[in-house]
């Protein structure tokens, strides 16, 4: 698979991340909160939100990481990642959040 960056977000950093919640149970708690799984993404450093479109295709691109489905297969559960963002002092603040049943 070919890695790349889309919106200044490192999909084989992301990948990564989601092996890692799929094979540690320990770094999964860590990243549970609320019934979500949150992972803080690279900050934006213009004051700018993403468009709408973009956040899909951000979206997309994450579901389609092999990363993505070992984690999805090991929860057995049928989960999508929603792309976050909030505007802070020092530019925008940006997150994927998986919520889980």
């Amino acid at each position: 698979m070919f890695w790349n960056k889309i919106d200044g977000i490192n999909l084989w950093k992301v990948n990564r991340i989601f092996n890692k919640l799929a094979l540690s149970r320990a770094y999964f708690e860590e990243k549970l909160t609320n019934g979500r799984v949150v992972i803080e993404l690279a900050p934006k450093k213009n004051r700018e939100l993403t468009k709408q479109s973009t956040q899909r295709e951000i979206e997309e691109k994450i579901k389609a990481t092999e990363g993505f489905e070992v984690f999805r297969l090991c929860l057995l559960e049928d989960c999508k990642p929603v792309y976050k963002e909030k505007m802070t002092t020092y530019g925008v603040s940006r997150w994927l959040e998986i919520p889980l049943k």
